[in-house]
């Protein structure tokens, strides 16, 4: 299976980037399409064979994973994860607003929902027997 995004995708769509984010975007791509596969195996919906059926559906799972693999990328390696600073000289104060401090891979709630893996309930099991097992 190969994933749903191409890190030359992620560049056209985002930024050029270096080598070294190359390589890690590269890992994530992978990462997030596999955490989305198992996510759409858990309730029984094959994101491979509606990748494959409609291009549209191909589209916007490429973008929900470019966006995961984006903000994880956008975290810094070198420097606080800090996405607002402020300082005061007098009597001393600083404050930071940190920014997915883990640089953790994560999808929001409406990406999902855009891919049909969330927001809908799946029923598994119905009993079509007339039968009932009181009687």
């Amino acid at each position: 299976m190969s994933d749903f995004a191409t890190k030359e995708q992620l560049s056209s769509f985002w930024r050029e980037l270096t080598e070294a984010e190359e390589t890690r975007a590269e890992f994530l791509l992978s990462v997030a399409s596999d955490r989305l596969r198992v996510m759409g195996d858990d309730i029984d919906v094959d994101l491979d064979a509606k990748v494959s059926a409609s291009t549209s559906f191909a589209n916007t799972i490429a973008w929900v994973v470019m966006e995961a693999v984006k903000r994880a990328l956008q975290t810094p390696a070198d420097n606080l994860p800090v996405k607002d600073f402020s300082q005061t000289a007098g009597p001393y104060s600083s404050n930071y607003t940190y920014d997915n401090p883990g640089g953790d891979l994560y999808f929001k709630k409406s990406e999902l929902s855009a891919i049909g893996l969330y927001g809908k309930q799946t029923l598994s099991a119905i009993s079509a027997t007339t039968s009932d097992i009181f009687s």
